[in-house]
């Protein structure tokens, strides 16, 4: 990563990249508005520990999730690369660390999400990313190669990652998931 702290983002400072319907949603709800009382990354962290317990964009039709609110309200914070480390390195909640993932998806520059999410491709720790009568379990590693891989996350439209971009992560992965060659 950059010497410098701050962390290099791309696209919409407004909008965070969110698609429009999702973005004004999360404006419109009452619990967001009430998220302006947290003043600091550790308010909201342990505001996702107490309140997040599944990862879909929306509740019922369009509300905005818990999740994709307090998702929002880290990029209202402006995070550091040493506070979004923190959040994917988090050891208290899966959510925790699902959250820096979908952060990273959302802000980071393209060229750099493989750095930011080679050494997770393989974590085995769980997270709940749907909720409902049929929760929905997968791996923190299935989930960072599915943000790398794929153009929606339950449902809700990614950025887009530009086609070179995303064939070297798919070149990458591949490599990554082939034995490798018995020394000689």
């Amino acid at each position: 990563m950059k010497q410098s702290n701050k962390l290099e983002t791309w696209g919409s400072e407004t909008t965070m990249n969110l698609n429009n319907i999702l973005y004004q949603n999360i404006q419109a709800s009452p619990y967001f508005k009430h998220l302006y009382e947290l003043k600091t990354y550790h308010e909201v962290i342990d505001e996702i520990f107490n309140h997040v317990e599944s990862l879909e964009p929306f509740l019922k039709g369009t509300t905005a999730s818990t999740a994709f609110c307090l998702l929002y309200k880290l990029w209202t914070l402006r995070l550091t690369v040493k506070q979004v480390n923190g959040l994917i390195q988090h050891t208290d909640s899966p959510h925790i660390r699902a959250l820096g993932f979908l952060y990273l998806r959302y802000v980071c520059k393209p060229i750099h999400l493989w750095e930011w999410f080679e050494e997770y491709l393989d974590d085995e720790e769980e997270v709940q990313i749907q909720g409902g009568p049929r929760p929905v379990i997968i791996t923190i590693g299935k989930m960072c190669r599915q943000l790398l891989t794929e153009q929606k996350w339950l449902g809700t439209i990614l950025p887009r990652i530009p086609v070179p971009i995303a064939r070297e992560i798919e070149q990458k992965l591949k490599e990554k998931s082939q034995p490798p060659l018995p020394p000689r």
